[in-house]
């Protein structure tokens, strides 16, 4: 059984139906059943969510986990085989760092995300990358993962050491404090 992880906040913005119709793809047209998705936080869209799920067929598939913070939220996610980032290519996503990739990163998980242009720089090699808004192709990645053990591994070891030794906060706040003296100068 592989486990699916997302953790994050469920906005309309945030493409967890996406992910849902993702997943029926990885059921019915990539004939995977052998899954189950953990899908962790709370919003405004999870009440439709849930009920897509089930208009979806596929509320056997996922559990809506709810808020869930320390070692409970670290336990659910250390679970997981394959972490998501389900956020679709819009104007404002294409230049968001999401925090979710970073929790992801920073717990070794390998990533599935669509290309967006911040996602590639902040998770670089340790996510695998689906075309932006293509469900099929999203769920063609996390079965590649499925399929992939060691390069799960892997990626989630560099996703690891990428958040260790460049994105930890003590390298982001010099560059912080670099730009708001860049900000304020004169």
């Amino acid at each position: 059984m592989t486990t699916i992880g997302y953790v994050g906040v469920i906005g309309y913005q945030d493409g967890l139906d996406y992910l849902l119709r993702a997943l029926v793809h990885l059921a019915d047209d990539l004939g995977r059943q052998n899954f189950k998705a953990v899908v962790i936080g709370s919003g405004d869209a999870l009440p439709g969510l849930e009920r897509m799920a089930v208009d979806l067929d596929i509320d056997s598939k996922i559990w809506f986990a709810g808020w869930r913070q320390g070692d409970d939220l670290l336990g659910l996610l250390a679970a997981a085989d394959i972490c998501v980032s389900p956020d679709p290519s819009n104007p404002y996503n294409d230049r968001s760092t999401m925090i979710k990739l970073m929790e992801y990163m920073a717990l070794g998980k390998p990533i599935v995300a669509f290309d967006l242009p911040e996602h590639r720089v902040s998770a670089g090699e340790a996510a695998r990358y689906a075309r932006p808004n293509e469900e099929l192709d999203f769920a063609r990645q996390i079965a590649y993962l499925m399929d992939h053990p060691e390069e799960r591994a892997a990626m989630g070891e560099a996703g690891r050491e990428r958040v260790r030794a460049e994105l930890a906060w003590p390298y982001q706040a010099e560059r912080l404090v670099a730009a708001y003296r860049e900000l304020t100068a004169g």
